[in-house]
């Protein structure tokens, strides 16, 4: 929960990411709100409220920053808990260090109304239910922009969130991509940069490079880049650069990769994870639907 984790994540909201590596379990369904009655509404719309009051107490104060606003994002009812709700909230902080910057930090939290609880653990298999909860996809997110293989019509949307330095990515993302490539009736593929910086602290400036070179008509960079499979483990730009460069035959400067419309596309790749709270790579939407197993785009192409 909030609890404890501002402190965290204020500067760099994406420091608590780690790479998905947990077998798959089954997949929780999502009731939707059912349709309330004007009684109910300001029920739930005192309960919502007392929620919020409880969460701006929670929040641990920081030198750095202070809380300008908490949103309810989306609600959702639990199926399996007749009553309870898990709220996806955006909380937008001021940091006091740099005049006039805000961030948004995302985060859950289950309640009834009268209780909130951090999480429920399924006994039998130790699961996490937070974990496998997830707010909905933003259709805005079938971007022309990010469309890497098919058509905009195709019948089978999978939108996929990747850091190119990932292991499990690499061994992962050359099969989805080949598939999406092979089948442009059947899949539209739609591609966004996660670095996890904190086990792979050059994956920034790659996936800068990799923008960069699409700018430059570098179709292919992204199926060259996965099957390269990069791992430098520095920060250094210039050292990154020159391996990239060499390896694929580019020319991208650290100017190009600093450029204010790089920097731009890297920055909205990590706020659209943001919005979804992703915490692993990679990971998959298959039809507006976190494909928690990864294999769904074989039965599309009808691959066992």
């Amino acid at each position: 929960m909030i609890v404890g984790s501002l402190v965290a994540c204020a500067d760099t909201p994406d420091t608590r990411k780690v790479t998905e590596t947990k077998p798959p379990v089954k997949e929780i369904k999502q009731k939707k709100e059912p349709k309330q009655t004007k009684e109910s509404e300001k029920k739930l719309d005192k309960e919502d409220r007392r929620l919020i009051e409880y969460v701006k107490r929670a929040i641990s104060v920081n030198k750095d920053f202070k809380l300008d606003s908490i949103d309810i994002r989306q609600k959702k009812e639990l199926e399996d808990l007749p009553g309870w709700y898990i709220y996806f909230l955006d909380i937008r902080l001021a940091l006091l260090k740099q005049k006039g910057k805000k961030i948004v930090v995302h985060d859950k939290i289950f309640s009834n109304g009268k209780y909130v609880v951090r999480d429920f653990i399924n006994m039998v298999n130790n699961a996490s239910l937070k974990d496998r909860l997830v707010p909905d996809m933003d259709p805005a997110l079938y971007d022309k922009k990010h469309l890497l293989y098919g058509k905009m019509d195709a019948p089978n949307k999978i939108v996929a969130f990747t850091d190119p330095i990932c292991p499990f990515c690499q061994t992962y993302m050359p099969k989805l991509l080949k598939a999406a490539k092979e089948h442009p009736d059947k899949i539209a593929l739609f591609y966004y940069h996660f670095p996890l910086v904190m086990l792979h602290k050059e994956a920034p400036t790659v996936i800068k490079a990799m923008i960069a070179a699409q700018k430059k008509g570098e179709k292919e960079i992204i199926r060259r880049v996965y099957e390269k499979r990069f791992s430098m483990d520095t920060t250094d730009e210039k050292k990154i650069l020159d391996a990239f460069n060499k390896a694929l035959g580019t020319h991208i400067t650290l100017e190009d990769i600093h450029s204010k419309e790089i920097e731009r596309a890297y920055s909205e790749d990590l706020e659209a994870a943001g919005r979804l709270m992703i915490s692993g790579t990679p990971t998959i939407y298959v039809n507006g639907t976190k494909d928690f197993t990864r294999q769904k785009y074989k039965k599309i192409i009808g691959e066992k």
